[in-house]
């Protein structure tokens, strides 16, 4: 079944625990943003600890949704990552 191409819009707000988290992932997620494909619109913005993006989407609902999912899972992967080197980074300083 294939879905109306209507025009959709979202905001999606991600808030982190420091502004050094919230940078790092900005970044990680830059490269994903362009080229867009046609149809598809994506604003990124940073302020402090929070990474804002506002998607508009001609291309149906469905790939609203996948470009959502798109954005949490690398997010949610980067912060992974960041934790980790951190936790690795702790426990390597600890004297034995």
């Amino acid at each position: 079944m294939r879905c109306l191409e209507i025009l959709s819009e979202a905001e999606l707000s991600l808030t982190f625990m420091d502004e050094r988290e919230a940078e790092i992932i900005a970044k990680s997620l830059e490269p994903d943003n362009q080229p867009l494909p046609r149809g598809l619109k994506l604003k990124m913005t940073r302020a402090g600890k929070v990474i804002l993006f506002e998607i508009r989407c001609e291309r149906g609902v469905r790939s609203l949704l996948t470009t959502l999912d798109d954005i949490l899972c690398m997010a949610n992967l980067t912060l992974k990552a960041i934790r980790s080197l951190e936790r690795s980074k702790h426990a390597s300083s600890k004297p034995s």
